[in-house]
């Protein structure tokens, strides 16, 4: 049974697609593992399971290779046989299978070779159309079969339960379209044992690498970090203890929450918002386990040598935990396989970044990810590859080197007798780059020794605009920038490292007695770095007093660096508070503020946009014309208290002018700074807010204005959002994200170009538009009006009886957190039973969902969003006049008739929010000839103009007519 969701969730709701059906092999109810498809390559040399379904009680035959093998079904339906070991072959064949009820499938041109899974999340999904794998495209044999292919599952992504029935599709071919860095490693494969390569890809963008981890996989990790995510694992286990004690406690709060609301609105106090955290791995559909039981389980147990895995970048800020990760991972995979044997080769960290390289010591976050990533090479049957020496952005170019190192492991242990093309045996390659073993101080000498430095270390540095294959810099030790030492005040100097033979000699003349010994830490990208003679890579190192450095470890964080100022520090509660919104949208560099009128400039204290205070502070404000002190300079303190949700500091009216004012906001906790804006810049002149729906301008040449004409326009992508955006149109909070509205120069083109210059060329003061404009189509005239007054339209009943069970104030918000918690309640009676005792998605859906809160009213709507996006971080605002500009969605049809008494509604709304009652709003109202049955606003607070329009388009006459109808 599947629960209803609504848009309007507190909690995330995962609306998943369509089945996809695609290779899907079936046959009336008989029917194959998602793997058992055409193009199929089956591993040589260990026995082959095959598996199915079909009616209970029914008699399986499955016939490949000249063998037959037959079977029965279990109570389930449930079948499979075991083939005998195969060969290696180039020679397709046909897999029969048929059962007792008259069905038969037979699965095409499957080839006998070797098979690995390859998982991880997009660096490992990027197609090798888009990387340096593109250069090792093959061509196909002479004989019309493609060596290499590529499976994947199609019909499911992400489950909270381990997904058995599932279907995919094996490519043939195109290889631009196969994960770049299982096809580079598959290719090394392939040309030194000349068979026929599988690839089973379970990699998916954007998810961890818990995301990936079989459940089973947590369970024995002694550590209090895994076993706390098998107490979360436990916790969606309907059949457990942990799980009925949890969802007892979860809705209690929740019943507590709502009694709470219950007596603070019968004393006539505000209702709060009624949340506590889910249970169990229900953070989203690519929380713990929920990849691996979409894409990969159903692949188990199909027959494989081994596994390689690429990620990193999800997992960057969690640090050394990297290491119980890769063992909950790995054990994860071979208890399900049941191969405790299963080799698994997996990357370390690539450099991130497509700027130069901070080349400096760093702890914790990507530095202990990636030694967490070498301690796991404590784990049997694995091995480690790094790629430091690669850099790039998110989803970096040079895929192939990097493979190519994963694929040295598999042939040295998986195929030592193979010959490569070099005419040199597997058993005899190198797979590790040189890796720290111990380091003596003589005098002020570091000397460094490690294993896998065997024929001596070399300088060598890869190139950004080729394959980052690595070339010697012969005598290049003066060009290595990534040794540190640091002696007994524990500040770390930039050093030099001298090679001799097998050992780096590393000395800093402002370290005359070292103690501690840094490489690399910070990453490498381009550099020129140390690598053995098998030209790979030395792996990152820090020790002090013969100790690893971590995080934990170290007295004084952020690290003390000689003659280096940190751009951003993620140590503390600078890094910690760096996304407070300390300054909503409009107070910002070269911002225009309303003369004449007292101006509120206020801003959040929460750790993020959406969380009140959770610790004392204070605000420091000040302000004063640039330069100026003594009376011209206002300042405040405001005390930050626990719960505390904004602060505001009223500026006296001011004078319109072109002198530049300073604003200066401090966030104290203790007597720490945690965040600073200090704004330039300010003028005080006329400042008008519009809104505009989303269409195309003529308003011809605009003639510039002397003086100062500024514009604020939304830059983030989206124009509306079913939550307030109280500080921030961006989702992001940080002063310095480059989706944040900015104060521009108005220039000489667009509607609030034409409108500022020609306002300015009246009143001589500056002037300021803030022009929120929509990029979607299908706006109505409720998506810019506040929730709470859409009650007051008596044709937006339905929209705010929907909307406002969002809200705590709301009529029907205390029925809808009883309606999710009887959701959550038949989620775990039906459907998740259903879908452990089927092993399959009972709905048939690709991406798992969670149970949302949503409204107990029937159907949707879009009210209030754009309000809530690109209005409410201005609210209250100080505006000479406000325009609302009408377009067609808002008059298409029925909303022409509501349109008087919805523009009456949206009007006064607008004035209550911003705190303006005197103010003009003007706004376009169509003709009859553009929509017929059109209504006249009524019930407008005075002053209010309408400008009457016969073409939607916004002429320069139109931008005259609004003008006047400001003034």
């Amino acid at each position: 049974m599947r629960i209803l969701m609504a848009i309007l969730g507190l909690s995330i709701a995962w609306v998943h697609a369509l089945p996809v059906t695609a290779g899907e092999v079936m046959e009336g109810t008989l029917r194959l593992g998602a793997p058992f498809a055409d193009h199929a390559v089956l591993q040589q040399g260990m026995q082959v399971p095959v598996w199915g379904w079909s009616e209970p009680r029914s008699r399986v035959s499955v016939s490949f290779a000249n063998q037959r093998k037959r079977t029965r079904t279990n109570a389930d339906g449930k079948w499979m046989v075991q083939l005998d070991p195969l060969t290696a072959s180039w020679t397709p064949g046909d897999m029969d299978v048929s059962d007792n009820r008259g069905n038969s499938i037979t699965v095409h041109d499957v080839l006998v070779g070797e098979v690995w899974l390859a998982s991880g999340q997009s660096n490992m999904q990027w197609p090798v159309g888009r990387t340096t794998s593109r250069d090792l495209v093959l061509e196909d044999r002479e004989d019309g079969i493609i060596p290499i292919r590529e499976f994947q599952v199609s019909s499911v992504t992400a489950q909270l339960h381990p997904i058995d029935k599932a279907s995919g599709v094996w490519k043939n071919g195109n290889y631009n379209d196969y994960s770049a860095v299982a096809y580079a490693f598959a290719h090394k494969l392939y040309e030194a044992l000349d068979v026929p390569v599988g690839i089973l890809n379970g990699s998916f963008s954007e998810t961890s690498i818990q995301a990936w981890t079989p459940r089973i996989g947590f369970r024995d990790g002694e550590d209090e970090y895994t076993q706390s995510i098998w107490q979360r694992m436990l916790e969606t286990d309907p059949s457990t203890s942990e799980h009925a004690a949890a969802w007892e406690r979860y809705y209690r709060e929740l019943e507590h929450a709502l009694a709470d609301n219950e007596e603070r609105i019968a004393a006539g106090r505000e209702a709060l918002e009624v949340s506590s955290d889910r249970p169990g791995n229900l953070n989203g559909n690519r929380d713990a386990s929920w990849m691996f039981n979409g894409r990969i389980q159903p692949l188990i147990p199909y027959a494989l040598r081994g596994a390689i895995w690429n990620q990193g970048y999800a997992n960057m800020g969690q640090g050394i935990t990297y290491y119980n990760n890769l063992h909950s991972l790995i054990r994860g995979w071979r208890l399900v396989w049941q191969r405790p044997d299963l080799p698994v080769y997996f990357h370390q960290f690539y450099s991130p970044g497509n700027h130069q390289l901070a080349l400096v010591p760093t702890v914790g976050g990507v530095a202990e990810m990636r030694l967490g990533t070498l301690l796991a090479r404590d784990i049997p049957y694995t091995g480690m590859a790094s790629q430091i020496d690669v850099q790039g952005a998110i989803h970096y170019n040079q895929k192939a080197v990097p493979a190519q190192r994963l694929a040295l492991h598999a042939l040295r242990n998986q195929y030592p007798d193979a010959v490569l093309p070099d005419g040199r045996q597997a058993v005899d390659l190198v797979v590790n780059g040189p890796i720290f073993r111990s380091y003596e101080v003589h005098g002020n000498e570091v000397i460094v020794s490690f294993d896998y430095a065997e024929g001596g270390l070399l300088v060598a540095t890869t190139d950004r605009r080729g394959m980052a294959t690595p070339e010697m810099i012969e005598n290049g030790e003066p060009e290595v920038r990534l040794f540190y030492l640091a002696g007994e005040d524990r500040v770390w100097h930039p050093a030099e490292v001298e090679i001799r033979g097998e050992q780096a000699v590393v000395t800093s003349a402002a370290v005359p007695d070292p103690r501690g010994i840094s490489y690399a830490t910070g990453g490498v990208g381009w550099n020129p770095n140390l690598y053995n003679s098998a030209m790979l890579p030395m792996t990152p190192f820090m020790y002090y007093d013969q100790e690893l450095v971590l995080e934990k470890n170290w007295p004084d964080l952020p690290l003390q660096i000689a003659n280096y100022e940190p751009e951003t520090d993620r140590h503390g509660r600078e890094f910690e508070y760096r996304r407070i919104p300390l300054l909503s949208t409009q107070f910002r560099e070269n911002a225009v503020l309303q003369s004449g009128v007292p101006v509120k400039i206020f801003g959040g204290v929460g750790v993020d946009s959406w969380t009140p205070a959770h610790e004392e502070g204070l605000i420091t404000f000040r302000f004063a014309p640039e330069g100026g002190n003594g009376n011209d300079v206002i300042e405040r303190e405001i005390p930050v208290t626990v719960g505390m949700e904004e602060w505001y500091v009223e500026l006296p009216a001011m004078e319109a002018g072109t002198t530049p004012y300073a604003l200066d906001v401090a966030f104290l906790v203790g007597d720490e700074v945690v965040q600073e804006r200090n704004i330039r810049g300010i003028v005080f002149g006329d400042v008008y807010y519009v809104a505009a729906p989303n269409a195309r301008f003529g308003v011809g040449e605009i003639a510039p204005a002397e003086g100062i004409v500024r514009v604020m326009e939304r830059r983030a992508g989206r124009d509306g959002h079913v939550d307030v955006s109280r500080f921030s149109i961006a989702v992001s909070t940080q002063p310095l994200n480059r989706f944040a509205a900015t104060w521009e120069d108005a220039g000489t083109e667009g509607v609030a170009a034409a409108l500022g210059h020609r306002l300015a060329a009246k009143s001589g003061n500056p002037v300021g538009v803030i022009f929120m404009q929509n990029n979607s189509d299908g706006i109505r005239l409720s998506n810019w009006i506040r929730a709470q007054d859409l009650q007051h339209a008596p044709s937006l009943e339905q929209d705010y009886l929907i909307v406002s069970a969002r809200y705590p104030w709301g009529p029907k918000y205390a029925e809808s957190v009883r309606q999710y918690i009887a959701d959550f309640k038949t989620f775990w009676s039906q459907f998740v039973p259903e879908m452990i005792a089927t092993r399959a998605v009972p709905d048939g859906g690709n991406w798992g969902w969670i149970p949302s809160r949503r409204s107990v009213v029937e159907g949707h709507s879009m009210a209030a969003r754009s309000w809530n996006v690109m209005g409410a971080s201005f609210a209250p605002g100080a505006f000479k006049g406000l325009v609302f500009l009408t377009g067609p969605s808002h008059v298409e049809g029925e909303y022409a008739a509501n349109y008087g008494t919805e523009m009456s509604v949206l009007a006064n709304s607008w004035r209550d929010q911003f705190g303006l009652q005197e103010v003009p709003f003007v706004y376009s109202l169509p003709e009859a000839s553009l929509a017929a049955g059109i209504t006249k606003p009524a019930g407008i607070q005075a002053p209010s103009k309408l400008v009457q329009i016969s073409e939607w388009n916004v002429t320069s006459g139109l931008i005259d007519r609004i003008v006047a109808a400001l003034e």
